[in-house]
């Protein structure tokens, strides 16, 4: 046979020699790929493990417990006879119409599409800067401020500010807080300053301006603003508990809102779980499905 020939009949073997192996080896990879999709759709031997949900997002799962990375909620296990593999959450009696179970809320799907976004943490937040607070000159160089309840809080027992005159704002009086307790109302509290000795002359009384206080920051949980219900007993909000399944009313005590956020004095702890959107409504149907 001819040299040349010989070569090329050797190659050509190789090369179809190469093609069969690869063919194979495909064929391998196939094969396995097709076992193991049957063996996740009918549950293979892992499909008994417990895994853990959270209940607000169904598409975050884990097979040990831990927190939601999206809202911060407690991962719950799945109940596995479930239609859905949806967290198990325990049906929880209502207390004087108080709460109602959040299954019961799920039976509308409204409620259970709303829920999902409506959910938020309390967080505690530092707000830094001035504060400027409305006040009044009186007799004898007293000075009252009307501060909000938080801001009241955060006062020294000699707190130190300036009063500054609303004619005259370019002229800041050295004021100092005065030991007469404030008196509080609902939101906001009248606070009494008076000019620091040896300093400037009292503003006239009745001349209007502000207290300014100190530079700082200042530590405030707060909630939405939207998350508030006013009743004639107060304002209150409704309390989401992963643990029992149900949504509560819990009376508060609200100071400053600003920015659409609402600082709460008592009532909520830091990182409870409250309906920050769309309260109104599940309120009404919190109300609705409790009973009488």
């Amino acid at each position: 046979m001819h040299p040349e020939l010989r070569t090329t009949t050797r190659s050509t073997a190789r090369s179809t020699a190469l093609v069969v192996v690869l063919r194979i080896a495909l064929v391998a990879v196939a094969a396995g790929a097709v076992v193991a999709a049957l063996v996740v759709s009918h549950g293979g031997a892992g499909s008994t493990a417990r895994r853990y949900v959270c209940p607000m997002h169904g598409e975050v799962s884990s097979p040990r417990p831990g927190d939601c990375p999206i809202c911060g909620m407690a991962l719950e296990p799945v109940d596995p006879a479930g239609p859905a593999g949806r967290a198990a959450l325990p049906a929880a009696p209502s207390t004087g119409g108080d709460a109602i179970a959040l299954t019961a809320l799920r039976a509308s799907p409204e409620s259970a599409t709303l829920l999902r976004f409506s959910v938020a943490q309390a967080r505690r937040n530092v707000n830094p800067g001035e504060v400027f607070a409305p006040a009044i000159a009186g007799a004898g160089g007293a000075i009252t401020a009307r501060l909000y309840r938080d801001e009241l809080a955060t006062l020294a027992d000699d707190e130190r500010a300036e009063f500054v005159p609303a004619a005259a704002p370019a002229a800041p009086i050295a004021v100092r807080r005065d030991t007469v307790a404030p008196a509080v109302h609902a939101t906001l509290a009248d606070v009494e300053f008076r000019v620091e000795a040896g300093g400037a002359a009292p503003p006239a009384p009745g001349e209007i301006g502000w207290i300014k206080l100190a530079y700082r920051s200042r530590d405030m949980l707060v909630v939405r603003s939207s998350a508030i219900i006013q009743s004639a007993d107060g304002p209150y909000v409704l309390v989401f508990s992963s643990q029992s399944g149900t949504v509560s009313r819990r009376k508060i005590e609200v100071g400053k809102d600003f920015m659409g956020m609402t600082a709460i004095l008592a009532g909520v702890r830091d990182k409870e779980f409250v309906i920050m959107a769309n309260a109104f409504s599940f309120d009404a149907e919190r109300r609705l499905q409790a009973g009488p």
